[in-house]
């Protein structure tokens, strides 16, 4: 997977993100779906989907790799987190993830975008809304 890395940047900084734009973080990461968890519960069709995509791979949230936007370790306190648009690879199929991603400094200040004083403030990056698609077309077969 780590060869189709750079395509992965390009089609999550195409997905559109509210609030915050993490697709500008220009650094992709990869992580198990499981750590998708507090998003994905957010709506109760979405996780039923999921589970049930994983019950017919016979596979744990563990077993399944995503791709997600990484601010880098110039963010003082979020250096390595991930950050919404997901692409996450099933057998077959790629479940597309994104959500309204804000990221909020101790004192509640919102940073909408990548600045110097959000890189040393920030604290906390939160995933509301979740909105996701489902395809069978590969969306890493053009670097293929």
């Amino acid at each position: 997977m780590t060869r189709h890395i750079p395509l992965m940047v390009f089609l999550l900084a195409a997905l559109p993100a509210v609030a915050f734009d993490a697709g500008k973080l220009g650094q992709g990461g990869s992580l198990p779906l499981s750590d998708l968890d507090p998003l994905i519960s957010q709506s109760a069709p979405l996780k039923q989907e999921v589970s049930d995509a994983l019950a017919a791979l016979n596979k744990t949230a563990d077993a399944v790799i995503c791709g997600g936007n990484r601010f880098p370790g110039q963010w003082d306190h979020l250096g390595g987190l991930r950050a919404a648009p997901y692409i996450c690879v099933f057998s077959g199929k790629w479940l597309l993830l994104d959500a309204t991603v804000q990221v909020t400094g101790a004192n509640g200040q919102v940073y909408d975008s990548i600045t110097p004083d959000a890189m040393k403030n920030a604290v906390k990056v939160t995933e509301t809304k979740p909105t996701w698609k489902w395809t069978t077309t590969d969306p890493f077969a053009d670097s293929k």
